[in-house]
């Protein structure tokens, strides 16, 4: 069992000694840091920004390549304008060290602006003492938000970008932008000109593949602690924090029951049981980490959990507009169709937060965790429950003397959004059901493929090695398939090319027949040594096979699986079709309506407004 922790749930990875997960955003962010290409990285906490930071940096210093890191958190909110920039140009100076005093320096340019000091400091100072590229990482930018004299700074490193065109030499440095904002938080006078530069660098959750090193470091058996890391993903979705802060408590689970089972041999007098057998006893099955999930974030855990408390006081205290974040959070936690929109200050708002993620230009939550604990309940208690204004009441008159001459339109809207649904689940599943048989067709015909290459590399052992690897692969890739195609059928789909009995039973039948496929070709490898008589041996008993009764089994079922997979392609077809069909009567109906409700919601809204300006006058 591992005695120590590498699991990172606060601060930066190396910081605490834990172990760093790479990335795609590892190669894009260190690519664009190369090239002096400005970046950001705006983002959730806890997604690992600031690690990706310091190893980044690390790797540009082995380069030969200068990383300045300033946390603006340092600098705190109770500072003035001078201060703030002073105490900038201070990191710049510490860390490059330069030749310069900066608190002469910046005294003696006291007659300028702090933002045009700044910029002027970049050109006197930085491009005379430093010859080297530089790449200044600027972190934790939401802690200028509540800042009135930020604007500037940002303005000021758009000047530093755009001057590039003037004086090449500036593209010896390179701002990396990182915290949890949006690039239209950073300058917020709508007077001036967005913060339009910098390329965008996401960090993504944790895939399978990219986890895999935080199983292993539960110390089991690794199918053992791959199962535990599905059963992880299954409720984290590959969160970074939720899965280190998951794989920790499991961890910890595992030390107790280990050294439970430990003091319960030793009790009955097993002292010298071998520590496996120790810890075969304590393995955990998915209902113990669901347990452990629940222990750890549900309940009275919820509130002691900073990420979960960081997302409430996104939705709730630091929310732009608290009751539409709320609401518009409640159609994607129930699972309405929202799209996704760059522009939506609201959208951008519950995205940052992390609750949410854009899965295809469409909004979901994020996990399975944060769908638990920001459930429905969760969403009632904390809308606002305001008393309407006058100004309310009118705008709830119109929409009351709407909603009465829309009643008879809306029931036909509500009858074809569930039908536009319906169609639109059936499409979803007939396209799942299209690939799973196209995947699975594909890696069986992959295993026939590699398994003829084994004949022509039975002289050469290590490509006999690695073809015989990747033919066993392909076989491991078709039992994960029937899985999953089995899965899919017993979740009774309206959607099935064929009856599922029927399906389940061709796949058997497949199954069997490659399972000795497979049999009867690695007993032939088994057999086979260097020797020419032998190799010549081996291959005619491999192109027997690959001939024989097997095979042409397996080329059977090969031709009925295709025929199973164009009728599964033409119902995707005929789904999409409804689909389509669906959105345009949903349309029409929408149109119908509203120009219906004009007339009458003018009049009914306009009495509505007399009869509660009238009122107000009175209580006046």
């Amino acid at each position: 069992m591992t005695e120590t922790s590498i699991y990172t749930i606060g601060g930066t990875v190396q910081a605490g000694g834990g172990l760093y997960i790479s990335r795609q955003a590892d190669e894009k962010l260190l690519n664009l840091c190369q090239t002096a290409t400005f970046a950001y990285v705006l983002t959730p906490r806890q997604m690992g920004k600031s690690s990706l930071m310091v190893r980044t940096a690390q790797t540009l210093t082995a380069e030969g390549i200068k990383a300045v890191i300033v946390d603006l958190q340092e600098f705190g909110t109770q500072v003035t304008r001078e201060q703030w920039y002073f105490g900038f140009l201070v990191k710049l100076e510490d860390q490059l060290m330069l030749e310069t005093d900066v608190v002469s320096w910046w005294q003696e340019h006291e007659h300028l602006g702090v933002s045009q000091r700044l910029t002027l400091f970049f050109e006197q100072v930085l491009l005379v003492e430093t010859k080297e590229r530089v790449v200044i990482f600027v972190d934790e930018i939401d802690s200028t938000l509540s800042l009135e004299f930020t604007d500037d700074f940002f303005i000021a490193i758009r000047y530093l970008y755009v001057t590039r065109a003037t004086n090449p030499d500036f593209k010896r440095f390179s701002f990396v932008l990182l915290g949890v904002a949006t690039p239209g938080d950073l300058i917020r006078d709508a007077k001036r000109t967005p913060f339009n530069i910098g390329t965008r660098v996401d960090l993504t959750d944790f895939t399978f593949e990219e986890a895999l090193p935080l199983a292993d470091s539960l110390g089991l058996p690794r199918d053992k602690t791959q199962q535990i890391l599905r059963w992880v993903l299954k409720w984290t979705g590959g969160h970074p924090y939720l899965t280190q802060r998951l794989c920790s408590a499991v961890l910890t689970e595992l030390k107790e029951d280990f050294e439970q089972e430990r003091d319960k041999n030793k009790a009955i007098g097993k002292n010298n049981s071998p520590l496996s057998t120790i810890a075969f006893h304590a393995l955990p099955d998915e209902v113990d980490i669901d347990q452990i999930v629940r222990n750890t974030f549900f309940g009275v855990m919820s509130k002691q959990d900073n990420n979960l408390q960081f997302v409430h006081d996104m939705l709730t205290k630091r929310s732009p507009d608290k009751a539409r974040v709320l609401e518009i959070y409640k159609s994607i936690y129930r699972g309405y169709f929202i799209t996704d929109a760059e522009q939506s200050v609201i959208k951008s708002h519950l995205k940052l937060s992390g609750v949410v993620h854009s899965e295809s230009t469409v909004l979901y939550v994020r996990n399975l965790i944060y769908q638990k604990v920001f459930d429905d309940k969760w969403i009632k208690d904390n809308l606002p429950r305001n008393l309407l204004t006058i100004e309310q009441k009118i705008g709830l008159g119109y929409i009351i003397a709407i909603l009465i001459n829309l009643l008879g339109s809306m029931t036909g809207l509500v009858i074809s959004d569930y039908y536009r649904g319906r169609e639109i689940r059936q499409f979803n599943q007939a396209q799942e059901q299209r690939l799973l048989l196209m995947n699975y067709k594909d890696a069986v015909s992959g295993a026939q493929l590699h398994s003829s290459n084994l004949v022509a590399v039975l002289e050469d052992s290590q490509q006999l090695l690695n073809k015989k690897n990747q033919f066993l692969q392909n076989v491991q890739t078709t039992k994960q398939l029937e899985k999953d195609i089995a899965e899919f059928v017993a979740r009774n789909p309206r959607v099935l090319a064929v009856p599922g009995d029927n399906l389940q039973a061709l796949l058997r039948e497949y199954k069997t027949s490659l399972e000795s496929y497979v049999e009867q070709i690695e007993a032939i490898l088994q057999e086979n040594d260097s020797e020419e008589e032998q190799v010549a041996i081996a291959r005619d008993e491999l192109l027997e096979i690959m001939r024989g009764g097997t095979a042409i089994q397996l080329d059977g079922f090969s031709a009925r699986l295709s025929n199973i997979l164009q009728t599964a392609e033409r119902q995707e077809a005929t789904r999409q079709q409804d689909v389509e069909q669906a959105k345009q009567v949903e349309r029409r109906i929408v149109i119908m309506s509203m120009l219906v409700s004009v007339a009458f919601a003018a009049s009914t809204g306009w009495r509505t407004s007399k009869v509660i300006g009238k009122e107000s006058q009175e209580k006046n």
